[in-house]
């Protein structure tokens, strides 16, 4: 189920006394007949109902959303390293861009430690539009401080984020059920693992680019709960998969599952164990992602 803000229902009915049809006249019929074949008021008719279909088709309401144009992803703070100048720690944080929006996807352990490796990689955090945090452990939170105040947090409905957020000068926003915030891009109803968490999906021509943060609740059961909400096949699914330590079975049921899903790749960083990643290198080369801190991913909408 996805939940729109501000959303109105309107609804009413117009009675009145009816006639039956032998109290129409013969000059009404005629002259409506003869309106309808007048050229000009026909034009008009088709012009009206023209403009009546075009506005019905380009709405923006919450069920006529677009795919995002482009996507760009770039992995900020991760324990594992991509390329070499950058820095590493156990945390996650994701730059999300799209053609209307910037936002970051958790903010990894350290303020400065984002900084530094977003300044690196090019990555201004002062034009962040939002930022959505997928659980409340520190190695999720703790850059929050860098960010500009006024800037939206969005946080599962229920963590102890609360008073820290508003503290630092953000506006915390709660989620309960899947949400657009953007065009084109959700927050994922959050699951209980515990704690509770919550994901971020981003709808593309090629299907849904779904950002985990460490899948408590289970990376499938997020991937499942993505793709009954937005009804779009998942395309690529990135971040924490909690499998650090999982047994050679555990790994192949998700990985097999995940594919038999219809992803088509699989970036598995941060807490997801180099178990699931050499799986992926050696039965699946053709959906791995090899990825950490500084992976850029581009994505034409």
């Amino acid at each position: 189920m996805i939940s729109a803000r501000n959303a109105k229902l309107l609804g009413g009915s117009i009675s009145g006394p009816s006639l039956p049809c032998s109290a129409t006249s013969k000059s009404s019929t005629l002259k409506l007949t003869n309106a309808f074949t007048h050229p000009y008021l026909l034009l008009l008719v088709l012009l009206i109902l023209f403009i009546s279909c075009m506005f019905l088709f380009t709405s923006k309401g919450p069920q006529a959303e677009r795919n995002v144009s482009r996507l760009r992803l770039v992995v900020l703070v991760d324990n594992y390293r991509k390329i070499s100048n950058i820095r590493t720690a156990w945390g996650l944080s994701i730059y999300v861009e799209t053609p209307s929006s910037r936002l970051l996807f958790d903010t990894g352990p350290d303020p400065r430690l984002l900084q530094d490796n977003s300044r690196r990689l090019g990555i201004n955090l002062s034009s962040i539009d939002a930022v959505v945090i997928s659980h409340e452990h520190g190695d999720h939170v703790g850059g929050l401080s860098c960010i500009s105040a006024g800037t939206k947090v969005y946080v599962p409905r229920g963590s102890s984020l609360r008073r820290y957020v508003e503290r630092i000068g953000l506006r915390l926003v709660e989620i309960n059920e899947t949400e657009m915030i953007s065009d084109g891009i959700y927050v994922i109803k959050p699951l209980y693992g515990p704690p509770w968490e919550e994901a971020m999906a981003i709808k593309t021509k090629k299907g849904l680019v779904i950002i985990v943060g460490c899948s408590h609740p289970g990376v499938i059961n997020i991937v499942k709960q993505a793709v009954e909400d937005i009804k779009m096949r998942p395309y690529i699914v990135i971040g924490g998969f909690h499998m650090a330590g999982a047994s050679p079975e555990e790994i192949s049921s998700v990985v097999e599952e995940l594919l038999s899903l219809g992803v088509s790749r699989i970036y598995p960083i941060h807490c997801s164990g180099d178990g699931i990643r050499s799986y992926l290198a050696r039965f699946h080369p053709e959906n791995y992602g090899d990825g950490g801190a500084g992976l850029e991913i581009e994505v034409d909408g």
